[in-house]
């Protein structure tokens, strides 16, 4: 369809409609990148957390469970005891006596474990530590983990520690965990891990994969904290931003923008279009409404044009008053 076979109340219509269309895919844009901001900020605070977590934990040895275990993660090492004399802190005075003790160690591995099974039920998201040393089989990156990783081995002489992206419906965030002096308990060279200590590794996870996970040095990039996170998409976070004041906002915003493209367009463009064609027609008797204005005293341009049109109706009404007036 041709522009010049549309009316003007069509065409604007038509410009008004692309101009909405591309206001809401830039609002529908900015939205996107607004909400992957927010997932990031998530992911980071996530990941920063559990840094926090395996810092303290991997300086105080691990976290010791009394007489309790989760059985699908299990532990490192048990220590067990017939009786145990229970005193204060800041106290010599023995407030009673325990028996039949056992204590379990978990290493900040294990505790980052148990923690992600508790986090993906109550919140719906979850992390896990990988590596592509893996020492346990639970921390085998998968292909996302394995980019990750890839990525941010490049990018961390530059001080990029961190990659995120979209994988299917799931955003994950990844962080990277550098070696501290503390990891060297278990992660160092095998002079550096105690003896006991190795040796309970190697029982839970065998000869290679110790072999594997071990033989770091301060500052080397052990892993990556993995982030997965469930949120719902643009589309419905949109819609939750939706009510009856943005529909009426809206539903104002046209009426107004139609009033006025009628009021000072269309109408005085349809009124002088009439007056073309009765000029044209021999009607002179015409009133456009501009009589006695002067055209460098109006900045409208339809006004100017009705001004123009009106001059040359009087023009040609003189013409012909003095073609009479020969004849």
């Amino acid at each position: 369809m041709k522009l010049k076979n549309l009316t003007i109340g069509q065409k604007v219509l038509i410009v008004f409609s692309i101009v909405v269309i591309l206001a809401t895919l830039s609002f529908i844009h900015l939205l996107q990148k607004t909400y992957n901001s927010a997932l990031v900020n998530q992911g980071r605070s996530i990941s920063q957390e559990i840094l926090i977590f395996r810092k303290w934990a991997a300086g105080f040895g691990g976290l010791w469970t009394m007489n309790k275990y989760s059985p699908d993660t299990g532990y490192l090492m048990e220590v067990e005891s017939d009786s145990g004399v229970v005193k204060a802190f800041n106290s010599e005075e023995t407030l009673g006596n325990l028996s039949n003790l056992h204590f379990y160690l978990h290493n900040p591995a294990l505790a980052t474990r148990e923690l992600s099974k508790l986090s993906n039920v109550e919140y719906g998201w979850s992390f896990k530590v990988v590596s592509d040393r893996y020492m346990a089989k639970e921390s085998k990156p998968d292909s996302w983990e394995k980019k990750a990783i890839s990525v941010i081995k490049k990018e961390l002489p530059s001080g990029k520690d961190e990659f995120w992206s979209w994988d299917g419906d799931k955003f994950r965030f990844a962080k990277a965990i550098k070696v501290k002096r503390a990891c060297l308990k278990c992660h160092g060279t095998q002079s550096e891990i105690d003896p006991t200590l190795y040796k309970a590794m190697v029982a839970k996870y065998g000869e290679e994969a110790v072999r594997r996970a071990t033989g770091y040095k301060e500052g080397d990039l052990r892993g990556i904290i993995s982030v997965t996170i469930l949120p719902p998409g643009v589309l419905s976070t949109a819609l939750n931003f939706i009510d009856f004041w943005n529909i009426g906002a809206l539903i104002l915003a046209f009426l107004i923008f139609w009033y006025f493209a009628k009021r000072e367009i269309i109408t005085p463009i349809e009124r002088l279009t009439k007056a073309a064609h009765d000029i044209s027609l021999g009607k002179l008797d015409i009133d456009l409404g501009v009589r006695g204005m002067k055209e460098e005293e109006v900045k409208d341009e339809i006004t100017k044009l009705a001004i123009a049109i009106d001059r040359l109706r009087a023009s040609i009404q003189i013409a012909m008053d003095r073609l009479r007036k020969k004849r």
